[in-house]
């Protein structure tokens, strides 16, 4: 029996594709699927093939965010993460796709690895398209890795007939091999720092190297290799004036679609305007934003609001800090206003009432936490013209400079190297206008409460909480809303209430792999600690 590749979300290509040819109707091949020899006999559809392993990039765009299993954001369908009480035999449904997506994508990719050379095509296309496919797999371990730590690595194509029990490697060895593919990536030199506008979001040198140094950091945490982690983030910023790295002026903007591809962005997962599937407004502005159906899905804490220092760089409540608990939302970070909605913010000029009952936070609809999140929101797309009901065309970033200087400063920090920790702390505070950490100020708390507001929303809190040991600190505490009310003088009162009580136990520190696929291979076993 032959096989068949279906390429997802391309079918329309397919069609004209296969149009030219006309075959008796009984003998004809299926109109949106190509067999496997087909594919590896044409780099077009060797192209499309790979394109389809980019669609299938894992982004914050999907419906419920990564930083919803963290403090950061809430959403109803998480209860059981926040309270310990899910079971390997009932996994919420985030925590099952990203182990099931993220192995079909490496099938694929291994697909692929093992067929291109077969390609009708030049030696320098093949070299290419093979380093983004390795690059692809090893961003889906990586992921892997957040979730389960230990996983089996398949690096070749499972079929029925073959040994399908494969057991799990350790978390050093899935890092090792991560970074090991990338470092072959960079030193081959198959792919440039920078691509012109027309292969755009495809992999580059630098995002090698950019996820190399996340992926190492992260595991300098449990190996203490700090060296390695500071080696991996210096070498993105050394090579920065030649792959075009900066921070780009603005921090809320730098996330709209006028201001995709900017010179901050390593790799992003590249989206068009009204691309199906893609109701990113619909999942995180507040209701009246958008049209009736799901809204403000993923909502701010007011744990994430207190974080957001005041202006002059102190937290609030502290001496000389100025806050004003009646005007609360006065005087913060600029990253506060560019990432959440509160009562009073306004958008596309609109001031947005809050005060329960109101037309932004009506009864049938209200805001479980008092906030709605505005980090990403593109502000050129109206969800209201119903011929364009899907979403704006903003790319989602994966990885970006200021982190990669984040990266740096956490780990040069830990090797004594607190000056140039310093540096690129005040690097990234500049950019939001916050003063700078003055010299001998800096501390581990200090950085970690950088990463936290300048990365926030982006997917990344909860390694860093699970890795920082913060669990019973961040994740076993109250998730806190705000409670808005009025008094007969028209005067707002704001007040922090808790939302939901959590629990967390040292088993959260890792995910359980789901129940059926221990019971399918049980070369998994045993499951991650106490599950």
């Amino acid at each position: 029996m032959q096989t068949y590749i279906k390429l997802l979300s391309l079918s329309a290509v397919l069609l004209l594709l296969a149009g030219a040819c006309k075959k008796d109707f009984l003998d004809s091949k299926p109109m949106d699927r190509y067999s496997d020899a087909d594919v590896w006999q044409d780099s077009t559809l060797a192209g499309l093939f790979l394109n389809n392993l980019y669609a299938g990039i894992p982004t914050e765009f999907a419906g419920v965010m990564t930083d919803g299993l963290s403090d950061e954001l809430y959403y109803s369908g998480n209860v059981s993460i926040y309270q310990g009480t899910f079971l390997p035999s009932s996994l919420p449904y985030g925590i099952t796709s990203m182990w099931d997506n993220s192995w079909s994508k490496i099938r694929r990719c291994n697909l692929f690895l093992e067929n291109i050379g077969r390609l009708p095509a030049s030696d320098a296309f093949k070299r290419r398209t093979a380093d983004e496919a390795r690059f692809l797999r090893a961003l889906h371990y990586a992921y892997l890795a957040n979730y389960f730590g230990a996983v089996p690595l398949i690096t070749a194509s499972q079929h029925l007939d073959g040994d399908l029990n494969v057991s799990r490697a350790p978390y050093a060895a899935v890092v090792e091999f991560i970074t090991g593919q990338l470092d072959s990536i960079y030193q081959a030199g198959n792919l440039p720092f920078k691509y012109g506008t027309a292969n755009v979001g495809r992999v580059t040198r630098g995002a090698a190297l950019a996820l190399k140094s996340r992926v190492l950091l992260y595991a300098a945490s449990y190996d203490n290799n700090w060296q390695k982690a500071y080696d991996a983030a210096k070498a993105v910023i050394d090579i920065a004036g030649q792959a075009g790295y900066g921070l780009f002026p603005d921090y809320e903007t730098l996330f709209h679609e006028a201001n995709d591809n900017n010179m901050e962005v390593i790799f992003d997962h590249q989206y068009t305007t009204n691309f199906k599937g893609y109701h990113v407004h619909h999942y995180n502005l507040p209701w009246g934003l958008v049209p009736p159906g799901p809204s403000a899905l993923n909502q701010p804490t007011q744990n994430i609001v207190d974080e957001y220092e005041m202006a002059n760089g102190t937290m609030p409540g502290a001496a000389g800090s100025g806050y004003d608990p009646a005007q609360p939302y006065a005087n913060r970070d600029s990253r506060f206003y560019a990432s959440i909605f509160y009562d009073g913010a306004t958008w596309n000029g609109i001031t947005l009432d809050l005060l329960p009952g109101s037309a932004y936070n009506p009864s049938y609809a209200a805001l479980t936490t008092g906030y709605a999140l505005r980090k990403m929101q593109e502000p050129s797309f109206n969800p209201f013209d119903l011929s364009k009901s899907y979403g704006g065309g903003q790319n989602y970033i994966l990885l970006r400079y200021a982190e990669i200087l984040l990266n740096c400063a956490e780990a040069a920090f830990e090797l004594g190297r607190t000056e140039e920790a310093r540096t690129y702390i005040n690097m990234v505070r500049a950019r939001a206008h916050m003063p700078e950490v003055p010299a001998g100020a800096l501390t581990r708390e200090k950085i970690r409460h950088e990463r936290t507001i300048e990365l926030a929303f982006e997917g990344t809190r909860l390694w860093d909480i699970r890795r920082w040991k913060l669990g019973q600190e961040k994740l076993g505490t109250d998730m806190l809303g705000v409670s808005i009310t009025q008094t007969d003088a028209g005067q707002r009162v704001y007040t922090t209430v808790p939302v939901l009580s959590r629990a967390f136990s040292d088993k959260m520190y890792l995910f359980p792999i789901y129940q059926t696929e221990m019971d399918k291979n049980p070369n998994l076993q045993p499951n991650n600690p106490g599950w």
